[in-house]
């Protein structure tokens, strides 16, 4: 459960910087929205696909938003576009400002129920006993969710994974300390 969770934050981000496209930032933010609607639906992103399944509106959101808030120009300097907007860099080897990881979190949440779409997932998987499902979905608030994806972007996996699971196992074994 702990790499599910950090590997849905990074995967999200990297379908939403996986893009081809100009120079300017209209194309990159359509570049943006075309590469997450076609990295969802290709393989090898089922588990991405399953925790966080974003409509095109969503992702054009998404494309827009990141533009918008990071910038074009920003993206790049971080590695995740090239000159060309076109993938670059992992996003699990970048790391984000705190500034601009809180600004990326900002714009997932503001365009998706990213919380709604992980309880959902997390409660349909089969990965979360039916006893322990109002635990995981309190674990699972919007606030822990912001924290983990932020500390995600920041290249911070480790604090990510904590913020987030223990709570989590907490639900699995509400006696231990």
């Amino acid at each position: 459960m702990k790499t599910t969770m950090a590997a849905a934050a990074a995967t999200l981000l990297a379908l939403s910087l996986t893009s081809c496209g100009g120079n300017d930032d209209a194309e990159a933010s359509q570049a943006i929205s075309a590469s997450i609607m076609k990295s969802q639906s290709s393989s090898g992103n089922e588990a991405a696909s399953q925790l966080l399944s974003l409509k095109k509106k969503e992702a054009d959101c998404i494309g827009d938003g990141l533009v918008d808030k990071i910038g074009t120009d920003q993206l790049r300097e971080y590695k995740l576009l090239t000159k060309d907007n076109k993938a670059g860099k992992d996003v699990t080897t970048v790391k984000m400002s705190e500034g601009d990881a809180k600004a990326t979190t900002n714009v997932l949440f503001d365009c998706t129920d990213v919380p709604g779409m992980m309880k959902k997932a997390m409660n349909s998987s089969g990965q979360v006993p039916a006893e322990m499902q109002d635990c995981v979905n309190k674990a699972l608030s919007d606030q822990a969710l912001r924290g983990m994806f932020t500390h995600v972007f920041q290249g911070n996996e480790e604090q990510a994974k904590k913020d987030l699971i223990q709570p989590m196992m907490k639900c699995a074994n509400p006696n231990a300390g």
